[in-house]
């Protein structure tokens, strides 16, 4: 593996890495009601295709931490729907 390769992984973990404490926050505490949807759903669309750019260079770095990255903004957005919505369930009973 040359030097490129290599920077590239290691780049692609750093940033990645930044969607982890979201979604360990938001699994622990069952709240992602302030969390904004258009933000996962606007980089999953663009991590896509940054992901089909990959592929068909054959790059292993954007491919790799471009499907990881893809699959943290899915987790996100499920999150949103799931607990988002069972927090605006549990305000109107409480009311």
């Amino acid at each position: 593996m040359d030097q490129i390769t290599v920077i590239g992984l290691v780049a692609g973990l750093i940033t990645t890495m930044g969607y982890v404490p979201q979604v360990i926050k938001g699994h622990r505490s069952g709240r992602m009601v302030d969390v904004s949807l258009f933000m996962p759903a606007l980089l999953t669309v663009g991590m896509g295709l940054w992901l089909a750019y990959g592929v068909f260079l054959r790059d292993l770095p954007i491919v790799l931490w471009n499907a990881v990255s893809v699959a943290l903004n899915v987790a996100l957005m499920v999150m949103i729907f799931r607990y988002g919505r069972k927090i605006k369930k549990e305000k109107e009973v409480t009311r």
